[in-house]
């Protein structure tokens, strides 16, 4: 690989880190009068300096906790908004906060811990905010000299090769300590990668090896870690759709597949106050991007209907070289550009569908059809063993009926994809559910031999909840709960630990 390459693809990346945002801070003391009497807005208040450390010993527990269930449970997601007096606009521009579930002999404990990143740490020290995010314009801080200056580490988080890695879209990943979660800093997988982007999901195959992709400018970097934590490997390539937001990849057994949706930052002037726009393109597909693992130059490019992607389900191989890929879509860039605002200034708005979509890719011919379900879903998760292979159930955070509102999850969904089977379980109204995950029974192998486990927001007890459901019998709802003696912000993405 060529350094040349990689340090334009990091400048690029610079360059739009520092893009103009439209939208100056608003003040905090809105939030807190917007969201009177909306109790399901609470966990946006977000945390503090103070409060940004949590722990609890042993959380309070109702049903039976399986004595088999054993390991740590992390999630990732923005959690400070509020500094100085100030609030962010957008959801995504939060310092990010880690959660660590420790779960050992039917016992529960709970650490969150903020990530010290450089730009916690001097936002910290000077008592305001002082760089433009991914929302929010701010004024008078210091020059931005790469990516990693506004790392906010606020996306998901996975341990692997022992430590827990904090990701973030367009930076370093930032690497914690099992133990207390403590901040070992931003990880360099070597001294010419410096600052070059790993992306926020990576996969990692059945046989421990973690993929991941990041995308700077024109160029796209792939990424391969071996069990061990360590770089086995790193490829840089021309990205199809320069510019664009790229969020989810998948794996399959010979390739990497890569939604390019048809959305693209505009920094043009502000109209009416508002947040930066997150426009699609007119006209432009939605582009799949899929790349050999052993060598990315090897590739084809399919196109969709144009349609928003930021989540995966999982992608496979079939007998004939085609590649069949799960995702979900949404017509516009609707959550972007104005839900994320929306739940950040404590003004529900109704929501746009985001649906399960199904791919076919003929590897061949270089056609592709995609059929659409009749859902509304985000967070699309499977059975971890099954990554990159053919997997039948899809486990997804959704919502249905008159209990969809503001773009907020009330319910699970397990969809049978060989049959279309749709099992659920809701959780209520007045309770937001987060992306839940799907942890395999020791010494089972059925995809349904499983636990699912996930956090909820409950409003009427104004408490964040733990949830352990057996994906057998989703519709019986949570088998065991525990509960948090403090309020937890809505986090994005984690994953489940054995241990």
């Amino acid at each position: 690989m060529q350094r040349r390459r990689l340090m334009q693809a990091l400048a690029g990346l610079a360059a739009g880190a520092a893009g103009t945002a439209q939208a100056r801070p608003a003040a905090a003391s809105d939030f807190a009068r917007a969201v009177a009497g909306q109790p399901l807005m609470t966990p946006l208040q977000g945390v503090s300096d103070q409060t940004g450390d949590r722990f609890a010993e042993r959380l309070a527990t109702r049903g039976r906790w399986p004595e088999a269930l054993s390991g740590r449970f992390y999630r990732n997601g923005p959690a400070l908004y509020e500094r100085g007096g100030e609030r962010y606009h957008h959801w995504f521009d939060g310092d990010g906060m880690v959660q660590q579930f420790t779960l050992a002999g039917g016992t529960l404990s709970h650490r969150g811990r903020l990530v010290r990143t450089s730009k916690l740490a001097a936002e910290q020290r000077a008592g305001r905010f002082l760089f433009n995010t991914f929302g929010t314009q701010i004024e008078g801080g210091p020059p931005i000299s790469g990516p990693d200056s506004v790392n906010t580490a606020n996306t998901n988080a996975l341990e692997h090769g022992g430590r827990v890695l904090a990701l973030w879209e367009g930076g370093s990943a930032y690497a914690l300590s099992p133990q207390d979660l403590s901040t070992r800093g931003p990880v360099t997988w070597r001294d010419d990668l410096q600052g070059m982007p790993f992306s926020a999901h990576p996969k990692i195959d059945a046989a421990g090896h973690l993929w991941n992709i990041g995308t700077a400018g024109a160029a796209m970097v792939v990424w391969h870690i071996d069990p061990a934590g360590a770089l086995a490997g790193v490829q840089v390539g021309p990205s199809p759709y320069p510019g664009g937001m790229v969020h989810d990849m998948a794996v399959t057994g010979r390739h990497l597949v890569v939604p390019l949706p048809p959305v693209s930052l505009d920094f043009g002037q502000p109209t009416g106050g508002g947040p930066r726009r997150f426009a699609m393109k007119a006209g432009e597909p939605l582009r799949v991007l899929v790349m050999e693992k052993a060598d990315i130059t090897k590739r084809r490019v399919f196109e969709l209907p144009p349609q928003m992607v930021f989540h995966v389900g999982n992608a496979h191989e079939t007998a004939d070289g085609s590649i069949v890929l799960s995702f979900v879509g949404a017509p516009d860039a609707w959550f972007l550009d104005q839900g994320a605002v929306a739940l950040m200034s404590g003004r529900p708005l109704p929501s746009g569908p985001s649906r399960t979509c199904v791919a076919v890719l003929d590897m061949a011919g270089g056609k592709a059809r995609v059929e659409t379900m009749d859902d509304q879903v985000e967070f699309p998760r499977i059975d971890p063993r099954r990554i990159g292979q053919s997997s039948r159930w899809l486990l997804s955070a959704a919502a249905w009926g008159a209990g969809h509102r503001a773009g907020l999850l009330h319910g699970l969904q397990l969809r049978d994809m060989q049959t279309g089977r749709v099992r659920r379980h809701d959780y209520g109204d007045q309770t937001i559910v987060e992306e839940h995950v799907m942890v395999p029974k020791p010494g089972r192998r059925g995809e349904l031999d499983a636990w699912l486990l996930g956090t909820t927001f409950d409003g009427r007890r104004q408490a964040t909840v733990l949830n352990l459901l057996d994906a057998a019998h989703i519709e019986d709802g949570p088998i065991a709960q525990a509960t948090l003696p403090y309020v937890l912000p809505l986090g994005f993405h984690g994953n489940f630990h054995p241990g």
